[in-house]
C-alpha cells in the first residue's frame, strides 16, 4: 500500500508529452482509461489535435460508449473551470462537435474508411457488413454448394476423401475455425503414401495366433480392451478390403492406445502377458510410425479440400458484396498499403490515433496502425513505417492478454512494442492499482512474482508488482478468503452444486449485513457450470445477471422436456418411454414400473393397463398413458412446433419454470427456441423428428446471454473472459473442479512474421467422447509444443485477470478432497488464507410468501389476455407427410425383437443408399454406427442386411434398370381441386396443404417406374408381417400417386422390402 502514486512520472508524460508516441503497459486497476481521457482532453486543450482529427479505438462497443461519456464529461469539467478564453473556446468547440470524433471498435473504423474510399478498395459502393451469425450461415451455404458442385463435376475429389476414410461433413468444424484466419498461409508438405501391407499382414497373423488364447465364452464382466480390439480387428479383416489402405489404418488405430489386459478375463495370465507384449512391440516399433506417416500423407489433401471450399465462400461474399469482420480489416489494410494517395488523405484527416486494449486486438490492426501513422508513405512493409511524432498512442496490458483463441497474438504485441521504441517512442509502465485494497494486492504479489518472469519473454509479460492506493480499513469483509467444499463430495456435479450452495448461502448472509446484490461477482474459468451457480443463487430469491455462454439444457426442466418430446420420435423405443414416465411430468417411481411389469404390463404408449395392478399405481399409469396417447395424436394432427407448444402447456411446463424460480433468462430462451422452431418449419424442416432434432440442438448448444441490465442490483455470474475490465467489491472464484489440459484442444500453430503469417493445422474429429486424428502437418509434435507454451503462459494471465477484479474481498473456492483440477490452485498457495465460516443452518429463505394458485383462478385471470391467440391459431395452410395418417396403435401390440427402433432403421437406410450407389461402405458403416450410437458389436448384423439385400430380386433388377434414384425427397403443394387433396386432408380445414416426404428407392425399367420402401421392423412372429404390410400399404400407395403426378410417367409397382430372413426379401 502506498499513498504516493509511484508511477506519477509516467502519468504526467501521458498528459503533457503530446508529440511523443507511447505504448502504455497498464496493470490491473491502474486507471488507464482515466489517463487515456486526460490525454485526449489535453490534445484538444493545447490545439495539438482537433476533435475531428482524433480516432480512439476500443476493444468493444460497450467500452466505446463508456469512453465517449467519460471524454465528454472531462471536456465539460475542464471547460467549466477554464478561465483562458482561447482554451475555453477550443474546449467548447470540441463539445459542440463531439459526434465528429470517432470513438469505436476497429471494425467500425475500418468500415468508415472503406465506405469513404470504396473504389480504391475495389468494393461495391453498397457493400454490407455481416454479423457473426449471418457469416456462419453464409459459410454453411457455401459449404453445401461446394459439396454439390463436387458431386456433379468432380466426384473424384469426394471419392478421394472417402478412400482416406474421411467423412466430409466432419470437416466443416475445421472449416469454421480456418475461416477466422483468412490472412494465414496454411503450410503443407508432400509426403509419400506409406507402405502398409507388410506390417499389416504380419500383425494380423499375430492377432489370429493370439485369438487362440482368448476364452471361448465372453467373460462375465465382458472382454477387456485388448480382447475387444482383437475381436473387432478380425471382423474388420473379414469384411474389409485389404487393398484399401484406409481399411488397414482402421485396424491399426484400434491398437494405437493403452490396451493393457485384465488378466482374470483370460484363460492364462502368461498368454495374456506374452501377447500383450508382442502386440505392443509391433505397435510401438512399426504401427505408430506408419500412422504418423499416413496422417502426414493425408494432411495436404485435407488442407487443399478446405481451401477450395473457402474459395467458394469468398466468391459468394464477393457476388453478394458482403464483408465479415476480418474482411473489414484486411480490405482496409490492403487499401492503405497499396495506395499512397489514400494513405496521405487519411493521415491528413486523422492526426492522432489512440488504441485501447491493444494486447487483445487483431494482429492486422497493428499493420493498419502503422500505415495510418507512418510518415514514409511509399513504404509497403508495415514494420518499416515510422509513425509521425505524437500520432500514435497505444494502451495495452500484456499481463491481461487472454484472447489468443480470437486471433490475439502476444508476438505482434511485442513486435509493436519494439517498433515504437525503435522509432523514437517510449514504453511507460502504470503499476499503481486504484481498485484493490492492499490486503489483496500484497498477497497476490507474493504469488505472481513466482509465476511471472522478471523480464518479458516471447511467451510471457514481465512481473510488475501491484501498488495498492487503497488501505484496508478492516471495517467489513476484506482480503483473500477460502471457501471449502467438504471431502464428502468428489463427483464433479456434486462439487459444483455444493460450491454453488456455499456461495449462495454466503451471499445471502452478507446481504443481511447491508451489502447489495450488485456488490458480488461470481467468476468461473469456463462456461461450464454458469447455469448451476446462477440458478442456485436465484433459488435463494437473490436477483442474478448472467453474461456469457450457457447451455439451457443443463437445467433439469429442459432435460425432462426434451426426454418427453423424444418419446414420440420412435414410439417403439421402450427406454425413451420409461424415461418419460419416470420424469417430472408423470412421476412414476421405479417401484411402480416394477409392479407394472410384474402384472404383465408392456412399455408402450398404446399398452392396456393390466387387471392385476393395484389401484393407486393403476390410476397413475392410466393417466400417464392416456396423456401420452393424446400427445401422439396432437403430433400427427398438428404442425410439430404447434404440437410441442400444446404439450408444454398441458404438462404445465411454464408453471414448472415459475415454481422452480427460473428467471427471465429461461423464459426468454424458451421463447427464442420456439421462434427458431417456427422459422425452421418455414424453411422446410417439417417432420416431427426433424423439428425435435432442432429442438435438441437448440437446447443443448451454447447460447450467448447478454447482460442487458448492467446497472441492476443483481449478482453477476460469468466466465473470466467476460469479466475483462469489470470489477466488484466482492469477487468469488468458483468451480474448483475443472481445469482443461490445453494439449487436448490444441489444433493449430500460427507463426506471424513481418509481412506474412504461416499456419499449421492438425485435423481431428469427435467420435463420441474421443477425438480421432485424421491429418497432421509434418513436425507437428514440435510445433504443438511451441503453441502449448503460449497457451500455458496465457493460462497464468487468465488467473491474473480473475484475481484482480476484486475491490475489497477475493473468495476462492477449494475442494477438501483434491484441488488438482482447480483452475485457481496456484492462488491457494498463498500463506494464511482465512477460511469462510458459513451459517450452520440452511438459509433458503424466500423474499415473498408462496402463493397457491388454482387452475380455475389461473384460467380466469389469463383467458381475456389470451383470446387474441385463438384467432392466430387458425391454420392458413397445413403440412402433411405420408407417415402422418398411420396410427401406431394398430401395430404397437406386436411382439418385437430388441435393439430395433428408429436409430437402427435410419442406419440401414443410410447404408443401403450407399450400397445402391456403388460406394464402398466399409468405413461408412463404422462412422454411421458411431453417429447413431449403435454398438460396434452389431456391425456384423449390418453386413447381414446387405447380404440379404444383394440376394433379392430387386437388386438383380437394378443392374438392368435404365435409371436408379435413392432417397428421393419430394415436395407437393396441394390445392382443393387436386386429386390427392382428399387423400391427405383428414378433415382439417385448410385451403392449402404442403406435402413432404422421402422415397427410399425408385428405378426405371422398361419404361415404367418401380418404387421400393425399406422396412426394418423386427417383429418376432412371421404372421405379424401381414399386419405390417396392411399398416404401411397406404404410405406406398400414396408414393405411387405422388410420383405419377410429379413425373407424368407410369408407376408399374410399389414394393415393401422387409429385412427378415423368413420373408426372403420383398412383399408387393
Amino acid at each position: 500500500m502506498s499513498k504516493v502514486i509511484v508511477d506519477q512520472a509516467a502519468r504526467n508524460k501521458i498528459k503533457s508529452e503530446l508529440t511523443t508516441n507511447y505504448l502504455i503497459e497498464a496493470g490491473a486497476g491502474s486507471g488507464k482509461t482515466t489517463s487515456l481521457v486526460e490525454r485526449m482532453v489535453n490534445l484538444i486543450y493545447t490545439d495539438t489535435c482537433k476533435i475531428e482529427q482524433m480516432v480512439a479505438i476500443t476493444f468493444t462497443r460497450k467500452a466505446a460508449d463508456e469512453l465517449k461519456l467519460r471524454f465528454q464529461s472531462e471536456l465539460e469539467n475542464k471547460w467549466e473551470i477554464e478561465i483562458e478564453e482561447l482554451q475555453a473556446t477550443r474546449l467548447s468547440d470540441a463539445l459542440q462537435n463531439m459526434e465528429r470524433c470517432f470513438i469505436g471498435t476497429v471494425h467500425a473504423f475500418c468500415s468508415r474508411l472503406l465506405r469513404e474510399r470504396p473504389i480504391e478498395a475495389k468494393l461495391d459502393l453498397t457493400f454490407q457488413e455481416l454479423e457473426e451469425q449471418d457469416d456462419y450461415e453464409l459459410l454453411e451455404e457455401a459449404w453445401h454448394t461446394y459439396l454439390l458442385r463436387l458431386q456433379e463435376f468432380s466426384p473424384t475429389r469426394l471419392k478421394e476423401m472417402d478412400e482416406l476414410g474421411l467423412e466430409v461433413d466432419d470437416l466443416f468444424t475445421c472449416l469454421k475455425d480456418m475461416k477466422n484466419y483468412p490472412d494465414v498461409e496454411w503450410v503443407t508438405s508432400h509426403v509419400n503414401k506409406p507402405a502398409l501391407e507388410e506390417t499389416y499382414n504380419y500383425f494380423m497373423t499375430l492377432i489370429k495366433e493370439a485369438k487362440r488364447s482368448l476364452p471361448e465364452k465372453e467373460p462375465d464382466k465382458g472382454y477387456d480392451a485388448l480382447q475387444k480390439a482383437m475381436h473387432t480387428s478380425l471382423i474388420k479383416q473379414r469384411h474389409g478390403n485389404a487393398s484399401n489402405p484406409r481399411h488397414i489404418i482402421d485396424i491399426f488405430e484400434l491398437f494405437n492406445k493403452n490396451l493393457k489386459p485384465t488378466y482374470n478375463r483370460w484363460d492364462s495370465k502368461e498368454d495374456a502377458k506374452f501377447y500383450y507384449e508382442k502386440i505392443t512391440s509391433v505397435v510401438d516399433q512399426s504401427i505408430k510410425r506408419l500412422l504418423q506417416t499416413w496422417w502426414e500423407y493425408c494432411h495436404p489433401k485435407v488442407i487443399n479440400f478446405l481451401i477450395d471450399a473457402m474459395d467458394d465462400y469468398e466468391q459468394l461474399k464477393r457476388e453478394r458484396s458482403l464483408l465479415n469482420y476480418q474482411d473489414l480489416l484486411i480490405k482496409t489494410n490492403q487499401l492503405l498499403k497499396g495506395n499512397e494517395e489514400v494513405r496521405y488523405y487519411f493521415q491528413q484527416k486523422y492526426k492522432c490515433l489512440l488504441v485501447d486494449e491493444f494486447q487483445d486486438t487483431d494482429p492486422i490492426q497493428a499493420e493498419i496502425m502503422f500505415f495510418l501513422t507512418g510518415e514514409n508513405l511509399d513504404e509497403q512493409v508495415w514494420t518499416k513505417c515510422k509513425p509521425r511524432p505524437g500520432s500514435l498512442f497505444v494502451v495495452g496490458g500484456p499481463k491481461q492478454a487472454i484472447y489468443r483463441f480470437r486471433r490475439a497474438d502476444i508476438d505482434t504485441y511485442n513486435r509493436v512494442k519494439q517498433l515504437i521504441e525503435a522509432h523514437g517512442g517510449e514504453v511507460l509502465q502504470l503499476t499503481m492499482n486504484f481498485r484493490t485494497v492492499n490486503t489483496i494486492t500484497e498477497k497476490l504479489n507474493t504469488i505472481f512474482q513466482h509465476m511471472l518472469p522478471n523480464t518479458e519473454t516471447v511467451y510471457q509479460a514481465a512481473y510488475r508488482p501491484l501498488h495498492a492506493f487503497k488501505t484496508d480499513d478492516q471495517s467489513r469483509l476484506s482480503g483473500i478468503k477460502r471457501i471449502t467444499i467438504p471431502d464428502d463430495y468428489s463427483r464433479k456435479d456434486d462439487v459444483v452444486q455444493q460450491d454453488a450452495e456455499n456461495i449462495a448461502t454466503y451471499i445471502q448472509s452478507l446481504l443481511k449485513e447491508g451489502y447489495h446484490a450488485k456488490d458480488f461477482l461470481v467468476l468461473t474459468r469456463y462456461n461450464d457450470g454458469i447455469a448451476t451457480y446462477a440458478q442456485t443463487i436465484e433459488d435463494r430469491g437473490i436477483p442474478v445477471s448472467v453474461s456469457g455462454e450457457i447451455v439451457i439444457g443443463e437445467t433439469r426442466e429442459f432435460q425432462e422436456l426434451l426426454t418427453l418430446f423424444q418419446t414420440f420420435v420412435d414410439p417403439t423405443d421402450q427406454v425413451a418411454l420409461v424415461a418419460a414416465l419416470r420424469g417430472a411430468f408423470f412421476g412414476v417411481s421405479d417401484n411402480d414400473l416394477y409392479q407394472w411389469k410384474q402384472a404383465g404390463g408392456r412399455f408402450s404408449i398404446y399398452s392396456l393397463v393390466p387387471r392385476g395392478l393395484i389401484e393407486p399405481i393403476k390410476a397413475k399409469f392410466e393417466l400417464a398413458l392416456s396423456k401420452l396417447a393424446l400427445y401422439q395424436k396432437w403430433i400427427r394432427a398438428l404442425p410439430p412446433t404447434a404440437a410441442m407448444e400444446q404439450i408444454m402447456e398441458d404438462v404445465g411446463f411454464y408453471a414448472l419454470l415459475i415454481k422452480n424460480k427460473h428467471g427471465k433468462r429461461s423464459h426468454k430462451s424458451l421463447l427464442q427456441i420456439l421462434e427458431a422452431l417456427r422459422a425452421s418449419e418455414v424453411n422446410g424442416i417439417t417432420t416431427y423428428k426433424s423439428v425435435c432434432d432442432v429442438f435438441a440442438e437448440l437446447v443443448m448448444e451454447k447460447t450467448v446471454v447478454a447482460n442487458l441490465e448492467e446497472d441492476a442490483d443483481a449478482v453477476r455470474v460469468m466466465n473470466v473472459h467476460k469479466a475483462k475490465g469489470l470489477e466488484a467489491p466482492i469477487v468469488f472464484l468458483s468451480h474448483p473442479i475443472k481445469m482443461v489440459n490445453a494439449e487436448t484442444f490444441l489444433s493449430k500453430y500460427i507463426k506471424r512474421e513481418d509481412d506474412h503469417s504461416k499456419g499449421y493445422y492438425s485435423f481431428s474429429v469427435k467420435k463420441g467422447f474421443q477425438s480421432k486424428m485424421i491429418a497432421l502437418p509434418v513436425n507437428w509434435s514440435r510445433l504443438k509444443m511451441e503453441e502449448l507454451r503460449y497457451l500455458l503462459e496465457e493460462e497464468i494471465r487468465i488467473v491474473y485477470v480473475a484475481a484482480t477484479r476484486a475491490e475489497k474481498a477475493l473468495v476462492i473456492s477449494s475442494s477438501a478432497k483434491s484441488d488438482n483440477k482447480n483452475p485457481w490452485k496456484d492462488l491457494l498457495q498463498m500463506e494464511s488464507i482465512e477460511e469462510v465460516v458459513l451459517p450452520e443452518h440452511d438459509l433458503k429463505e424466500k423474499n415473498q410468501k408462496e402463493l397457491t394458485i388454482s387452475l380455475d383462478h389461473y384460467e380466469s385471470e389469463t383467458k381475456a389476455r389470451l383470446d387474441w391467440l385463438e384467432l392466430k391459431k387458425q391454420p392458413t395452410y397445413k403440412m402433411w407427410s405420408p407417415t402422418d395418417d398411420k396410427d401406431f396403435a394398430e401395430v404397437a401390440s406386436l411382439e418385437r425383437e430388441s435393439a430395433g427402433g428408429r436409430a437402427w432403421g435410419t442406419l440401414i437406410h443410410n447404408v443401403l443408399e450407399k450400397v445402391v450407389q456403388g460406394v464402398d461402405v466399409h468405413h461408412f458403416i463404422q462412422n454411421a454406427m458411431v453417429k447413431h450410437s449403435i454398438p460396434t458389436e452389431r456391425e456384423q448384423e449390418v453386413y447381414d442386411y446387405i447380404r440379404l439385400w444383394k440376394h433379392s430380386d430387386i437388386w438383380n433388377e437394378l443392374d438392368e434398370a435404365d435409371q436408379v434414384l435413392t432417397e428421393v425427397p419430394f415436395n407437393l403443394k396441394l390445392e382443393p381441386q387436386d386429386p390427392l387433396y382428399t387423400v391427405v386432408q383428414q378433415g382439417i380445414e385448410s385451403s392449402t396443404i404442403y406435402v413432404k416426404g422421402v422415397i427410399d428407392l425408385v428405378y426405371l425399367k422398361d419404361g415404367a417406374w418401380t418404387i421400393v420402401d425399406y422396412k426394418t421392423d423386427r417383429v418376432k412372429k412371421e404372421e405379424d408381417f401381414s399386419k405390417l404390410r396392411d399398416y404401411y400399404k397406404g404410405q406406398v400407395i400414396f408414393y405411387k400417386h405422388a410420383w405419377g403426378q410429379m413425373t407424368g410417367e407410369k408407376v408399374n409397382e410399389v414394393k415393401l422390402f422387409f429385412f427378415a430372413e423368413q420373408l426372403q426379401g420383398f412383399v408387393k
